[in-house]
């Protein structure tokens, strides 16, 4: 936000330095030179004299918005502009990342699940028949248990883990 309010600035600081330039000749022309407004002459003379100062002025403040401009209006708001543009690519950067996480968490608890429909069949042989699993063995729960420890959010992690610790309970005894 702070990048938006000194951009800003850098657009405003010009045509306010031409008003107070503005304000101020009036205030010079009208108070200093009061006695030349009797003589009609010298009053147009230096009217045209003050109005060309303020016009050139103001011509060349304005022309500051240029970049390749010796004053540093134009060249202030390109590198704010690209300071702007910087925060933004991050930004959708981490968001690319957190998506890109995000998928692969749920590839590993699709994984986690089917793994666990696994279990689940082959517990009703275990307990019903009173046979030894040669699909759910120490290995499996080892993978599996990498496949929990890839997982960024933590209670997940934890739930996974405890949900095959409970069923490590039936078959490795």
């Amino acid at each position: 936000m702070g990048l938006f309010f000194a951009k800003l600035m850098w657009r405003i600081l010009p045509v306010l330095s031409v008003l107070v330039v503005l304000v101020c000749s009036y205030l010079v022309w009208d108070v200093k030179f009061r006695q030349w407004r009797k003589s009609g002459h010298l009053k147009r003379v230096s009217l045209v004299a003050l109005v060309s100062l303020v016009v050139c002025f103001s011509v060349l403040l304005l022309l500051g918005y240029s970049t390749q401009s010796k004053i540093p209006f134009g060249s202030k708001i390109a590198d704010i502009s690209a300071e702007q543009q910087a925060i933004k690519d991050h930004k959708l950067a981490i968001e690319a990342e957190k998506v890109a996480t995000e998928e692969k968490d749920d590839q590993i608890k699709d994984q986690l699940e089917a793994a666990l429909d696994v279990a689940d069949s082959e517990l009703g042989v275990v307990v019903i028949e009173n046979k030894v699993s040669t699909i759910v063995t120490k290995e499996w729960f080892a993978e599996n248990q990498q496949l929990s420890d890839q997982l960024s959010d933590d209670i997940a992690r934890e739930d996974y883990t405890s949900r095959f610790e409970a069923i490590k309970y039936y078959f490795l005894r």
